[in-house]
């Protein structure tokens, strides 16, 4: 993880910690099967829930079963104060892309899913895999980040992280949003990233919010429900068949 002296001085003890039992906890769970093709989900700050679930059931149901790992992984435990979520998020995504690293040539796509605040453990997930990526002459797996409502900023200075690195490491970055929910640093377009604004979607006018949530939630259920489409197992590159390129925006 990047730190200034400071951040490295409140939190290391922490952040290794965290590190130290998600892969005492995770070790050969991860990709368990040796599939090809590993799609990993990172729920926002409540932890898995019915629009998770969905999704994954939704993603297992359109993927090839013989060469696709779908995990949801739940790293509640983690995490600490509003303040320390994001970096214990990047600690998890961190430690869980170790896991997965197998060094051989068998991972041929990877695909993370951040959920708000599950974005800074999804995007930490993809950027240590393409550091070792970069490390093998070998292995070279197509990385894909898929950001539900991200949650954008890190800590109390990082007003901005989320603009300035998600998605920097990857072939494919997609953000999901929504512009009216309540949850601050999710509502603006990231630049590394094609961005769909499904605010005014059609399909909102027949989606019945759940008691205690907020719209917060919306962009999760449209991707499992209209956004994930046929795109599972695709590799897409940003300006090529169409695909859209960083930056841009799409208002569905």
């Amino acid at each position: 993880l990047r730190l200034s002296t400071i951040e490295k001085f409140a939190l290391n003890n922490r952040l290794t910690s965290i590190k130290v039992e998600t892969r005492h906890k995770f070790l050969g769970s991860i990709n368990d099967k040796q599939s090809s093709h590993v799609i990993l989900i990172f729920p926002g700050a409540g932890g898995p829930d019915q629009f998770t679930e969905e999704l994954e059931n939704k993603i297992i149901s359109s993927s090839n079963q013989g060469v696709t790992t779908v995990k949801t992984l739940d790293w509640r435990e983690f995490k600490g104060s509003l303040f320390t979520a994001s970096y214990d998020g990047e600690a998890f995504g961190e430690s869980i892309s170790s896991l997965l690293w197998n060094g051989d040539d068998d991972l041929k796509i990877v695909h993370c899913i951040g959920v708000s605040v599950g974005a800074f453990a999804a995007n930490a997930c993809v950027t240590e895999l393409h550091r070792l990526r970069q490390k093998d002459t070998g292995n070279k797996p197509y990385l894909r980040l898929t950001l539900l409502d991200p949650f954008t900023t890190r800590g109390v200075f990082g007003a901005g992280y989320g603009n300035e690195n998600f998605g920097s490491c990857v072939d494919y970055a997609e953000q999901y949003l929504n512009t009216d929910d309540p949850v601050p640093t999710t509502n603006h377009p990231l630049q590394l990233c094609t961005c769909f604004d499904v605010t005014s979607a059609r399909e909102r006018s027949t989606f019945e919010l759940p008691v205690d949530e907020t719209m917060h939630c919306w962009p999760l259920v449209y991707f499992a429900r209209y956004g994930l489409g046929k795109s599972t197992g695709k590799v897409l590159i940003h300006g090529e068949d169409g695909n859209p390129l960083r930056g841009s925006v799409t208002k569905l």
